[in-house]
């Protein structure tokens, strides 16, 4: 038996996933990744490379090692795979990764180095979302250790921000990596639309201006 037919609750998982980001247009066109732990082996089922997240399906997955190596499958590895990879070899408690580029997280991500919690579920879910500036389209493996010393220091921490990039949940499933990702864009969509209203309430109105 196939390695896709094996886990082939894993695979619908991540198709599942795939589709109801792109449905709330949390990542358009073909970028972002998802992957998901093959359970007690080094491997990851992971999206292709150039894939929109509606194209997802059992074509278009691929299974690799941590290091990025094709195991099964007949595309190329998304070009984050390694991350994955590194983020699975080090966390254990991590069996799926999710990655868009949601308007709002990626926004927020450019002026600011955490994520404000706007709500209480929030800051209960996520613990403790930073933002990152690797400076570059994928993240290199020189970042690797900063990452993974994060989730180390923070035990909590669920999430991170890529600035320019967009964002990134762990989970212990896809379906919980998937949550992860919407409740990152509702809290920085909040947080956001938080600024705004303050900042409306502390310009002097125009009557007022001397």
């Amino acid at each position: 038996m196939d390695i896709f037919s094996q886990y082939r609750d894993l695979v619908d998982s991540l198709i599942v996933a795939a589709k109801k980001m792109y449905d709330f247009r949390y990542e358009m066109s073909d970028g972002g990744n998802l992957s998901i732990r093959i359970p007690e082996k080094n491997w990851m089922i992971v999206k292709g490379t150039n894939i929109a997240f509606d194209e997802v399906d059992v074509t278009t997955l691929v299974v690799t090692d941590f290091n990025g190596n094709v195991v099964e499958g007949c595309v190329k590895p998304s070009k984050e795979s390694l991350l994955h990879g590194v983020l699975y070899a080090a966390l254990p408690q991590v069996h799926a990764i999710m990655h868009c580029h949601s308007p709002y997280a990626t926004a927020w991500a450019a002026d600011h180095d955490t994520l404000e919690f706007s709500t209480h579920h929030a800051r209960y879910k996520l613990g403790f979302c930073p933002v990152l500036d690797t400076h570059s389209y994928v993240v290199p493996q020189e970042s690797f250790p900063e990452i993974i010393n994060l989730f180390h220091a923070h035990e909590n921490m669920r999430a991170f921000i890529l600035r320019g990039h967009g964002q990134v949940t762990v989970g212990k499933s896809m379906r919980d990596a998937a949550y992860l990702t919407e409740l990152v864009e509702e809290t920085a969509q909040i947080s956001t639309l938080s600024h705004v209203i303050k900042g409306v309430r502390e310009k002097p109105l125009m009557g007022q201006v001397m």
